[in-house]
């Protein structure tokens, strides 16, 4: 398979799920007819039946909220949902953007009166396999998930990881956002273009070390695509591995001179006038983030991570479709539209079985873009 496809699939899917960032949503909306209807979405009269307007073909009904940021609103909404009274989380990491990721998930739903509480177990390791052998193991847990993302299919891809976890052995739930990845230096740093630092790497390899999250983890991926994309061999990238909030202290410190990470992580410290960003891996600018993206400055690449929730194999399936509908409400509310705002992340939602068709074409295709990356 071809780099170029396999990025196209990567970075393109936001074209064909129309994908729209968050602060761009109107603050006022207007009342959807059923024919358009979303979960979430304003309606006009109580009691009116969107047909088929829900996950999986399930119907929408015109009800008054009687909860959360809309309560005492008409909007579609589903008729039997439950929400949920814990969530147990697997997270296949340290703290970081996997445990970031569920606490927004947890505190929006908190927020809208669609979950009482959670708990958080970290299972780092080898590449997040670590953490997936570990939660397949959980059995009759109604209430267990697992966040997931291309970190951890990039690691199942790994020819050094011999863990022979079937992701879809676990039961997907629904993939709730991407992000974009930018390539950082020190604000006094020698290279004023993403284009120098790349020529560097080119002329002087492995002396240039580029500081990011775990091997094969979206970070590598972004950092070795962009390698590839410039024609620079991958054996000349120094890719020195940092956790969490590693790859920013690593440049902060001086450890490393560029450093790759989640876009929002690294504003706080543009703002303080601390780091500086060469480029991001966005398909193009990002609301109130000053930086250019690949594309802009002549590389195409467009990459991006994305995040998702599985449920223990043995979720039952009246569970399963509620745990679904209960993350397709959570999509359109307030709360999580101000958390896709806050964080720079984009709303790439696919519920329940739309997800496992996601899951079943990606795997492979990661599979040998890292093979062809040299990951």
């Amino acid at each position: 398979m071809s780099l170029k496809k396999v990025l196209t699939s990567a970075g393109a899917v936001a074209t064909s799920l129309a994908l729209v960032f968050a602060g761009t949503t109107p603050a006022t909306a207007a009342k959807v007819p059923s024919a358009k209807a979303k979960a979430g979405d304003e309606c006009g009269r109580s009691g009116l039946v969107a047909k088929g307007r829900g996950v999986e073909g399930t119907d929408l009904r015109c009800l008054k909220v009687t909860t959360g940021t809309a309560a005492g609103e008409l909007r579609w909404w589903y008729a039997d949902l439950k929400p949920l009274t814990t969530i147990d989380w697997t997270v296949p990491a340290g703290p970081g953007g996997y445990s970031a990721t569920t606490d927004a998930i947890a505190k929006t739903l908190i927020k809208e009166g669609l979950l009482t509480s959670q708990t958080t177990d970290f299972k780092p390791g080898a590449g997040g396999t670590t953490g997936l052998a570990h939660f397949q193991t959980i059995k009759g847990k109604q209430n267990a998930a697992l966040i997931i993302g291309i970190a951890l299919t990039g690691g199942m891809a790994q020819v050094a990881n011999k863990n022979t976890s079937d992701l879809l052995a676990s039961t997907p739930i629904a993939r709730v956002m991407r992000e974009y990845n930018a390539i950082f230096v020190p604000a006094n740093s020698k290279y004023k273009t993403l284009n120098q630092f790349v020529e560097d790497v080119k002329a002087n390899g492995r002396a240039v070390a580029v500081s990011g999250g775990n091997v094969g983890g979206v970070d590598h991926q972004v950092v070795g695509a962009l390698m590839k994309t410039a024609g620079v061999p991958i054996t000349k990238l120094n890719y020195v591995v940092g956790t969490g909030s590693e790859p920013l202290t690593k440049v902060l410190s001086g450890a490393a001179p560029v450093g790759v990470i989640g876009v929002a992580d690294v504003l706080p410290y543009v703002a303080d006038g601390k780091l500086r960003i060469l480029g991001i891996s966005a398909p193009k600018p990002i609301a109130g983030v000053k930086a250019k993206t690949f594309v802009q400055q002549g590389y195409n690449l467009v990459y991006g991570n994305w995040r998702g929730v599985m449920a223990p194999a043995d979720i039952t399936e009246a569970n399963r479709l509620n745990f679904v509908k209960v993350m397709d409400t959570m999509r359109n509310t307030a709360t999580w539209k101000e958390v896709l705002a806050a964080n720079k992340w984009y709303d790439e939602f696919a519920g329940g079985k739309d997800f496992a068709a996601f899951l079943k074409t990606h795997i492979p295709e990661i599979k040998a873009f890292i093979a062809e990356i040299g990951l």
